[in-house]
C-alpha cells in the first residue's frame, strides 16, 4: 500500500480541526485546500505528475476528513475543488497551465465520495477550467 502522502495528512488534520472548532467548513475547506496546494506547488518540481498527485492528494485529505467528521462529502467537494484549482493558479504561471490535469486529479479522487460529489465537482471545475483558459489565453497576447 501506498504511504500516505504529507498533503493528504496536513488537510485532513486541518479540515477536521476547524469542523471542531465550529468553523464554516465550507469557507475553510476552500482556504486549507488552496494553501495546502499552493505550499506544495512552491517546494516541488513543477510536472504534469506533480500537480496530479498534489491535487489528488489533496482532495482524498478533505474526503478522509468528512468521513471523520460525519459530513456529506458531496457538501464540500465543490469548494475543495475551487480551492485546488485557486492554489493551482496562485503557484505560478507554469502551475496554471496544469490546472486541468489538477481537475482531473480531483474527479479521479472524488470518484471515492460517490456520484452525487462527482456531479457537483464537474459542474464546478467546468467554470474555473473556462476561466484559466481566458487567463493563459490573455499571458500568451502579451
Amino acid at each position: 500500500m501506498k504511504k500516505e502522502s504529507k498533503v493528504t495528512q496536513t488537510v485532513r488534520e486541518a479540515v477536521v480541526k476547524a469542523v471542531e472548532k465550529g468553523k464554516d467548513v465550507k469557507t475553510k475547506v476552500a482556504e486549507i485546500t488552496r494553501d495546502a496546494v499552493r505550499e506544495a506547488l512552491d517546494r516541488t518540481e513543477l510536472s504534469r505528475e506533480a500537480v496530479k498527485d498534489i491535487a489528488r492528494d489533496t482532495m482524498t485529505g478533505v474526503i478522509d476528513a468528512a468521513e471523520i467528521v460525519k459530513i456529506e462529502a458531496s457538501e464540500i467537494v465543490k469548494e475543495a475543488s475551487e480551492g485546488i484549482v485557486e492554489g493551482t493558479k496562485q503557484a505560478g504561471s507554469k502551475a496554471a497551465e496544469f490546472t486541468k490535469y489538477s481537475a482531473e486529479a480531483i474527479l479521479e479522487a472524488t470518484k471515492t465520495a460517490g456520484t452525487k460529489a462527482v456531479a457537483i465537482t464537474k459542474d464546478a471545475l467546468k467554470g474555473f477550467l473556462q476561466g484559466t483558459k481566458e487567463v493563459l489565453k490573455k499571458k500568451k497576447q502579451e
